[in-house]
């Protein structure tokens, strides 16, 4: 059994802020890493200041929007964080069953019931409260193919 230190710090490398491991990184790998959370950053203010009047009339909760937006940005850092420290071996042997399992996946949201129509395209699924665009999900596997296939 593992020392709740130890687990303390496995932990806080699932977030990338606190990854020490990031130290090692060439200096243009750890620009990119800073820009990227500037501009998540960026993106959370503008988010912020242009929902909170349409979230406050409608649900009552002006920060409606920001808080399933900050939910799903804690979850795709965490993703983010586990693919970078995955061996890029594995994440490339197991991109194609990715692109196969969500490209069924778009097309699930083809069958009448399944899919959920937003501004007149039937692109979502919903899970619950939240609703998931396949479509979003494919994009990384799909650039993993084209480096597997070109490379």
């Amino acid at each position: 059994m593992l020392p709740i230190r130890q687990v303390a710090v496995n932990l806080r490398q699932l977030i990338p802020v606190f990854n020490s491991s990031a130290q090692d990184w060439a200096i243009d790998a750890r620009l990119l890493r800073w820009l990227t959370f500037l501009w998540l950053f960026i993106g959370l203010v503008v988010l912020f200041s242009a929902s909170y009047p349409s979230a406050d009339a409608e649900f009552g909760d002006g920060m409606y929007y920001f808080k399933r937006q900050i939910i799903s940005v804690i979850l795709g850092l965490v993703a983010f964080n586990l693919v970078v420290n995955f061996p890029l071996r594995s994440v490339l042997e197991i991109a194609d069953w990715f692109v196969i399992l969500l490209l069924g996946v778009i097309f699930i949201t083809l069958i009448p019931g399944v899919g959920t129509t937003t501004n007149g395209a039937t692109r979502w699924i919903a899970l619950g409260p939240f609703p998931l665009q396949p479509s979003e999900l494919i994009k990384p596997f799909l650039v993993l193919q084209g480096a597997r296939i070109f490379g």
